[in-house]
């Protein structure tokens, strides 16, 4: 299963553009068809949202205790959080980040995210 939607993956894609000169996305129904995909075993699922040149836009949600394990963009990349509460660490940090809080990172700095709750996020991941 990958981050496009997962198992019901090319549904989405043929009903959502994910490319062009510009595009306006409504969060809050982006959030019901995430919560809608059936994510099986897994403890997270997502859809791209957009992917445009150097730039992608991934909704995510995350189970309780799920993480995003350990790893560095190879581009600045944001994390917002929607809904819920994650911890988010660093090399030499650990902290908490819940609803309406917006964690950026530059290129290359390793870092996890592990739910406390039940938590949607939106990442945004730039070009390197």
């Amino acid at each position: 299963m990958g981050e496009d939607g997962m198992t019901q993956g090319h549904a989405y894609l043929r009903t959502h553009t994910l490319s062009a000169e510009h595009l306006l996305l409504d969060l809050a129904e982006a959030a019901v068809e995430l919560h809608g995909i059936e994510a099986g075993d897994e403890d997270r699922h997502g859809v791209t949202l957009i992917k445009q040149g150097g730039l992608s836009v991934v909704m995510t949600h995350l189970a309780p205790a799920a993480t995003l394990t350990e790893h560095a963009a190879r581009g600045a990349a944001t994390v917002q959080v929607l809904e819920g509460r994650v911890r988010v660490a660093l090399d030499d940090e650990e902290f908490e980040a819940r609803e309406g809080y917006l964690v950026a990172f530059d290129s290359g700095v390793r870092h996890s995210v592990t739910a406390i709750d039940d938590s949607t996020l939106l990442l945004t991941l730039g070009g390197g």
